[in-house]
């Protein structure tokens, strides 16, 4: 099959730019000369020239323009941002893992943090023509943050909104490290369903508080006409960091999965899987279900039947930027990946096409 692209440009944090747009446009070019485009992805640097410019480049090459946007984490950056409450009652803390990058999260659960990223959006961006938005950072922080971070908020707001779930008795589990916080099954959607009533029950109510902040913004940028696209974990982990994606996947207009194997900092699959199963001394149903690989071929074929389940498009992410000792992608890996997605009519090339190994147009 012949594959259009999503492509992915990083300008750099709210406050710090990252390229020039004549360093910009000078790469951009040579990819586009070589790759059919649909869409690109960029963000989420303010510099308001910066972005006009490169969204009338990308127009005038017929290329459409959503701005990435990161809302559930990053945004401190520019707003009073109330953070998570750990299970401990502890502020949650960052991963400096990705330069320029904090990885720290905000609560979910108050209205106030969804009027900051909306307050954000009309300050820096509203002038700007793109054609959609590209939601990014939308779930809990996962177990790469800590085991505590890995269960979500704990602040009143959103335990008011756990409604019918023991917490005492979800806190004593989670204090414990006990095995029915991991055991269960997938459906065909891959939402996860834990064996444990109480876990489950924890699970079901804390995706809800997710998808009701995806449902406010979906729904404030949809009435400004723009399309909308998610950013989604794998589905092996999306349930757990929250993300019910049958659920995201009724509200938005594509979702970009994070199919991200061979990458070692957060998103990456198999970076994710270590530090969510090492907490556990028996994670053996787990890692049997995915033979201990979540990344292997056989195991993205499993993904790949979820998704082929859900109510949107899909555009799956893969890496196209190696970065010494975070992201390990080159030719042969990226072949592999090209033949496990070869029955998708467009995939995201993730997460930098300024960092993306030229060699690879060849490939594609």
């Amino acid at each position: 099959m012949s594959h259009t692209y999503t492509l992915q440009l990083h300008t750099g944090s709210f406050v710090h730019q990252m390229h020039t747009f004549d360093e910009i446009k000078e790469k951009a070019e040579r990819i586009i000369k070589k790759l059919k485009i649909s869409d690109i992805i960029l963000g989420w640097n303010t510099d308001e020239k910066l972005n006009q410019q490169l969204v009338s480049y990308f127009h005038e090459k017929g290329i459409r323009v959503l701005l990435w946007l990161p809302v559930l984490s990053e945004t401190d950056q520019l707003k009073n941002i109330t953070m998570i409450t750990t299970v401990n009652g502890t502020q949650g803390e960052r991963v400096n893992v990705i330069e320029h990058e904090s990885f720290s999260f905000s609560c979910p659960g108050t209205q106030q943090n969804i009027d900051h990223v909306i307050s954000i959006y009309e300050e820096y961006f509203s002038d700007i023509p793109f054609d959609g938005v590209f939601i990014d950072k939308i779930r809990f922080p996962s177990f790469a943050n800590g085991y505590e971070e890995g269960f979500g908020c704990f602040c009143q707001s959103c335990q008011e909104k756990l409604t019918g779930v023991d917490l005492d008795e979800i806190k004593l589990l989670i204090h414990n490290h006990d095995h029915s916080l991991l055991a269960g099954q997938y459906d065909k959607e891959g939402i996860y369903h834990f064996d444990h009533q109480e876990v489950d029950a924890f699970y079901k109510q804390r995706a809800n508080i997710i998808t009701d902040y995806i449902i406010a913004l979906t729904t404030y940028f949809s009435s400004r006409h723009l399309i909308v696209g998610a950013d989604i974990y794998a589905p092996f982990l999306a349930y757990h960091v929250g993300q019910n994606t049958k659920k995201i996947s009724e509200v938005v207009d594509f979702i970009k999965p994070m199919m991200y194997r061979y990458t070692e900092a957060p998103a990456g699959m198999r970076y994710e899987y270590q530090a969510y199963v090492q907490h556990f001394d028996d994670s053996k149903c787990f890692r049997d279900y995915w033979d201990d690989d979540p990344a292997s071929d056989e195991s993205i074929k499993k993904q790949l039947e979820f998704l082929s389940n859900l109510p949107t498009h899909v555009f799956p992410g893969i890496e196209i930027n190696p970065i010494d000792g975070i992201c390990s992608t080159d030719q042969s890996k990226l072949k592999q990946n090209l033949e496990l997605f070869k029955d998708y009519s467009i995939i995201s090339l993730c997460w930098d096409l300024m960092q993306m190994d030229e060699t690879f147009l060849n490939i594609l």
